[in-house]
């Protein structure tokens, strides 16, 4: 293989492995790595290739509140998931704080931010898991703005 073709061959491999980090991101919670930092890594990962129709606005507000929420509410944040869909990323943050009933009261009384998370979420809730509960929100990709 000639230098120019290796040269192209490990730009190649650098950007494919560049699309498939854009399309998954997972970070690890369990150390409560700064909100500054962790937005960071999403916007970075994420927003490699998207139109100026993509802005990342909305999906970090929502990744910043469920995060903080994880890290107020629990004493076992664990995970935080990130997939780029076609029309829109989801949003997961695991913790190991099995307690659901917990989470619905919180969700009862909740305030601001949680109403924003659905406010800029098509759909968003909670699942148990075999060691803990997962939040989730559907952020759109694209927003729809009128001229």
């Amino acid at each position: 293989m000639s230098g120019g073709q290796a040269e192209l061959e490990a730009e190649l491999d650098r950007l494919c492995r560049r699309v498939a980090g854009a399309a998954e991101v997972t970070l690890d919670l369990r150390n409560l790595p700064e909100l500054r930092d962790i937005r960071s890594v999403i916007a970075d990962q994420l927003g490699f290739g998207r139109g100026e129709d993509e802005p990342l606005g909305a999906l970090l507000l929502v990744v910043d509140e469920l995060v903080s929420n994880a890290y107020r509410h629990t004493d076992g944040p664990v995970e935080l998931r990130v997939n780029r869909q076609v029309r829109s990323f989801l949003v997961e943050v695991a913790d190991d704080d099995p307690d659901l009933e917990a989470l619905r009261s919180t969700l009862e009384t909740a305030r601001y931010g949680l109403r924003l998370v659905g406010q800029l979420s098509l759909d968003w809730g909670f699942r148990g898991e075999q060691a803990g509960k997962t939040v989730w929100a559907l952020v759109p990709a694209q927003q729809y703005y009128q001229r």
